[in-house]
C-alpha cells in the first residue's frame, strides 16, 4: 500500500515535472488552444507589470483577483494542482475569521472575511506557475525604477494624504501604503547587495538602498523607522553573522551621507523627519495618546467577548462606543492589527491568524539560502511590524502589493522544490 502510494507521487510529480519544461509525449499532444494560450506566460508578464502599477496608482485595487482566479483555473485545468503546504493553515485563518460571525448574523462580517481570504490566498495561486526566469534581475529594474520615480515625487511634486496635510509621500494612494512599498524596495536591494557578486551589482544595490532609505525617512512613518531599527540589525546578523558590526557601521555611514545629501537639497523634510522620530517616546503625543485609548477599549472589549469577538470589521464607532471625545474622530479601527483583531474575532480568529503567520513565516525561514526565500521572510517580518501599529487589512491595498511579492517568492522556492523531488525520484 505504501509502495503503490509513493509510486503515484512520484509519477504525479515527474508528469509535473514534464508540464513544466513544454515535454509532450507522442500519445499526448497538446491542443491548439493550450498552445496559444500560455498560463505561465500570461502569470509572468501580468505579474511584473503589476507590481510597479500597484505602486504608482491604487486604480487596479480588487480587478486583480478575478484576472488571478481565472488564470488558476486555466493552469490547474491544462496541468494539475500543485501543493505549496499553505493550504491548510490559510484555510484554518479565513474560517477563525468568519468564526466571528456566529453571534453577530451580521452578512457584512462574511463579506469582509471574503475580502480578507482572496488576499492569503494570492500565493497559493501564485505557486501555480513555472517560476519567473531571471525573477532578481526583473524585479532589480522595477524597483530601481520606482527608486528614481519615488525621489522625483518627492523632491519636486509630492502627493499629499487628505486628512494629514503634514504626510507626503510618493506611491499609491496613502502614505502609510506608500512608505510599504518604499520599504519593499529598501529589502529588495539591501538583500542584493549582500548577495550579488561583482562591485556593478554592489554599487548598483548600494545607491538604491540609499535612495529607498531617504523614500522611508522622508514618510515619515514611525512603524517603518521601527522597522529599520529593529530590522536591519537582524538582517545583517543572519546575513554576514562575523561581519556584522563591520557592515553595520558602512551602512550606517552611507545612511549619514544620505541624509548629509538630503538636507542640502531639502533641509525642512530632514527636520521634520527627525522631530517625527523623536515623538515615538512622547506618550503624550496625540497620535500616540489616541492609539494608546483604542488598544485599552480592545482589551476591554475582548474581555466581554473572549471566545469569538464582537465580527471582524466591527471595532469602529459604528459598533463600539468608545467615551473619547477628541479620538472619536479617527475610530475607524484599533490601529493594529493585533487589537484589531483581539477585539473582533476573539481567541479563535487570532489563534487561526498567527497560525497563518506563523507557517508562511516558517516556510520563508527555512528557504532563507536562496535570495527569494530570504527576500520574502525580511518582507513579512517587517510588515508585521508595521501591522503592530496600523490596520492594513482596513484599506488593504498595502496587503496586496506585499502578497503579491510574497506569492512571486513562494512561487520561486517550492516550484524549484517540486522540481527537485521529480528529478529525484526519477533517478
Amino acid at each position: 500500500m505504501n509502495e503503490r502510494g509513493t509510486s503515484n507521487s512520484t509519477q504525479r510529480q515527474a508528469r509535473d515535472s514534464q508540464a513544466d519544461s513544454g515535454a509532450r509525449g507522442p500519445d499526448n499532444p497538446a491542443p491548439g488552444w493550450k498552445r496559444i494560450i500560455d498560463p505561465d506566460f500570461l502569470y509572468t508578464w501580468a505579474t511584473l507589470l503589476v507590481i510597479p502599477a500597484y505602486a504608482i496608482t491604487a486604480e487596479l485595487r480588487s480587478h486583480i483577483f478575478v484576472f488571478y482566479a481565472l488564470l488558476f483555473c486555466l493552469k490547474v485545468w491544462k496541468s494539475g494542482y500543485v501543493r505549496c503546504g499553505l493550504e491548510y493553515c490559510t484555510a484554518i485563518a479565513i474560517l477563525g475569521l468568519a468564526a466571528s460571525w456566529i453571534g453577530t448574523w451580521d452578512a457584512e462580517v462574511l463579506k469582509r472575511v471574503l475580502q480578507v481570504g482572496r488576499i492569503v490566498c494570492l500565493p497559493i495561486l501564485m505557486c501555480q506557475y513555472k517560476p519567473i526566469r531571471k525573477l532578481e534581475n526583473a524585479l532589480a529594474l522595477i524597483f530601481s525604477g520606482l527608486a528614481v520615480y519615488g525621489m522625483a515625487r518627492m523632491l519636486f511634486a509630492p502627493l499629499v494624504t487628505g486628512y494629514a496635510q503634514d504626510r507626503p509621500y510618493c506611491y499609491s494612494n496613502f502614505f502609510m501604503h506608500s512608505s510599504i512599498i518604499a520599504f519593499s524596495g529598501f529589502l529588495f536591494f539591501l538583500v542584493t547587495f549582500v548577495r550579488k557578486k561583482g562591485w556593478g551589482w554592489k554599487l548598483f544595490s548600494a545607491g538604491n538602498v540609499l535612495m529607498f532609505a531617504s523614500l522611508v525617512a522622508m514618510q515619515r512613518v514611525r512603524a517603518s523607522y521601527l522597522a529599520l531599527l529593529a530590522l536591519v540589525p537582524v538582517i545583517l546578523l543572519l546575513e554576514f553573522r562575523k561581519q556584522a558590526l563591520l557592515s553595520m557601521a558602512c551602512l550606517l555611514l552611507c545612511c549619514a551621507a544620505a541624509v548629509g545629501g538630503l538636507y542640502v537639497f531639502k533641509p525642512a523634510l530632514v527636520h521634520a523627519a527627525a522631530a517625527h522620530a523623536a515623538s515615538m517616546a512622547d506618550m503624550h503625543n496625540g497620535s500616540n495618546r489616541g492609539r494608546l485609548v483604542f488598544w485599552r477599549k480592545a482589551v476591554d472589549v475582548f474581555r466581554e467577548n473572549p471566545v469569538n469577538g464582537i465580527g471582524y470589521w466591527r471595532f469602529n464607532r459604528d459598533h463600539v462606543d468608545l467615551n473619547n471625545p477628541e479620538f472619536e474622530w479617527a475610530f475607524w479601527h484599533a490601529h493594529s492589527e493585533f487589537f484589531s483583531m483581539l477585539a473582533e474575532t476573539g481567541l479563535i480568529g487570532i489563534i487561526a491568524w498567527w497560525a497563518f503567520k506563523l507557517k508562511l513565516l516558517w516556510t520563508f525561514f527555512r528557504r532563507r539560502a536562496e535570495w527569494a526565500g530570504a527576500f520574502a521572510l525580511y518582507l513579512l517580518l517587517a510588515f508585521e511590524i508595521h501591522n503592530v501599529f496600523e490596520s492594513y487589512l482596513y484599506e488593504r491595498i498595502a496587503y496586496i502589493y506585499v502578497f503579491l511579492l510574497l506569492g512571486m517568492g513562494l512561487n520561486q522556492v517550492v516550484r524549484k522544490d517540486a522540481a527537485g523531488a521529480a528529478l529525484e525520484c526519477e533517478k
